[in-house]
């Protein structure tokens, strides 16, 4: 038996110390976005829709100055600011 839990779409934007990510959590309907990051702390939150742009000289051998990917997990503890778009 499967049960699904339903989700809200919030798009945001995450700076960590290498990149910049805008891109949308699916957090629980009427959430706030800071209980679900405290939430998971030492752990990864799935961002979808991903667009990362590194910071300074962070990734030299990167050619694109945005990423985009479908799916990223990115480590809470390396969250600096996260804020609604």
């Amino acid at each position: 038996m499967t049960i699904k839990v339903p989700k809200q779409r919030v798009s945001v934007k995450i700076k960590t110390e290498s990149a910049t990510i805008n891109g949308t959590v699916h957090t629980m309907i009427n959430g706030r976005l800071s209980d679900y990051i405290v939430s998971h702390v030492g752990k990864f939150i799935p961002v979808t829709d991903a667009e990362i742009s590194y910071i300074e000289d962070s990734r030299k051998d990167q050619k694109a100055d945005i990423i985009k990917r479908d799916v990223i997990f990115v480590n809470v503890e390396k969250v600096e600011i996260i804020e609604y778009l």
